[in-house]
């Protein structure tokens, strides 16, 4: 139970922060979401074993620093997340759209990056609300709807196996059964955080 907590807490508290601070805190959610994309592409494409763990680690960490001196770059990469989760939301709420579904959401993630390059202060508040409020209302809804499915994917003594597991679970089964109000509860929190971070003064 305690990786499950761990795993919600952590996510809910990241999709806060960068929902409502992402423009205050822009490189330091590009870097956590680089790093995030980086580790878990590296630790796919291995064998899952202690050293290649280590070795997405360190990658994760590599693509995270460096992403802080390519603005244009980050920007889109902010983009390219926050399309990529909509156009996610997209192929589950269309019925028949399942086999198409990578297509969707790297297409819309380019589109919503090329955007984002060309209009860069709004979308770096748009980016930054949208897939904040996508962990957020993902993980919160997890923890209240299937709290039961989420210990059963638990496992004993292994935490990673365990948050990759809930990750599956979350990004898969539960999402396509709750894409609906998934769908509207990201959008509302998004709007929210956008307004928010408007709002807020940024020290240049």
């Amino acid at each position: 139970m305690e990786f499950v907590i761990l795993y919600l807490s952590v996510n809910i508290a990241a999709g806060a922060l960068a929902c409502f601070m992402g423009k205050r805190l822009f490189y330091i959610v590009l870097g956590v979401l680089v790093f995030l994309g980086v580790f878990n592409i590296a630790l796919t494409a291995t064998d899952g074993s202690p050293a290649s763990f280590v070795i997405a680690a360190v990658l994760g960490i590599i693509a995270a620093l460096l992403s802080k001196y390519a603005y244009k770059a980050g920007v889109f990469l902010i983009g390219f997340f926050a399309g990529a989760a909509l156009g996610f939301f997209i192929g589950m709420l269309v019925p028949n759209m399942s086999d198409y579904l990578m297509i969707i959401v790297v297409l819309a993630g380019a589109l919503v990056g090329l955007a984002a390059v060309r209009w860069c202060d709004l979308f770096v508040r748009i980016g930054t609300a949208y897939t904040g409020a996508s962990f957020l209302v993902s993980n919160a809804l997890a923890a209240v709807l299937a709290f039961p499915q989420l210990l059963e994917h638990a496992v004993p003594g292994d935490a990673m196996a365990t948050f990759d597991a809930l990750a599956g679970f979350i990004g898969g089964e539960f999402s396509a059964a709750y894409s609906t109000p998934l769908l509207i509860g990201t959008l509302v929190l998004a709007i929210a955080g956008v307004v928010v971070q408007g709002n807020t003064k940024v020290n240049k």
